[in-house]
């Protein structure tokens, strides 16, 4: 079958832009993994229903605060929701009395890669607030 440019640019004007991005959603039923930042790892997996991202696991260590350790502390975060295509989440640690870390991550697909940034927030009780942003990928395994 033949579109005519009249047929064709209707089709064009009816179609949601995002709809016609190349590589789409996330893949549903996946595994995901990659890095944040220079190098920390990441996993988590996309549910059947393509709706939820499940077990997300981000180990990172802040570097604008003295004393950072050798191992980058895993985070590990509830179910996040995807709504068109994007995903966003906290996960709160606390080491003992004096010490707090958020690590926000904010993320979106497109078919078989993820990207977006994942942002800390450390409180150190006798340091000042240390907030660090950095960027993060990942591919479907």
């Amino acid at each position: 079958m033949r579109l005519t440019r009249s047929t064709a640019l209707a089709v064009a004007l009816l179609v949601p832009a995002g709809a016609l991005a190349a590589g789409g959603g996330p893949v549903k039923n996946a595994k995901y993994s990659g890095s944040v930042g220079p190098g920390y790892p990441m996993t988590f997996k996309v549910s059947a229903s393509g709706k939820t991202v499940d077990d997300l696991v981000v180990a990172f260590e802040e570097t604008c605060s003295p004393g950072a350790g050798s191992v980058a502390p895993k985070f590990h975060y509830g179910t996040l929701a995807i709504t068109g295509g994007k995903f966003s989440g906290t996960s709160t640690d606390q080491f003992g009395k004096t010490v707090s870390d958020r690590l926000h991550i904010s993320g979106s697909f497109s078919g078989r890669d993820a990207s977006g940034k994942v942002t800390d927030l450390a409180k150190i009780k006798s340091l000042p607030n240390c907030t660090q942003t950095e960027p993060f990928t990942a591919k479907v395994k």
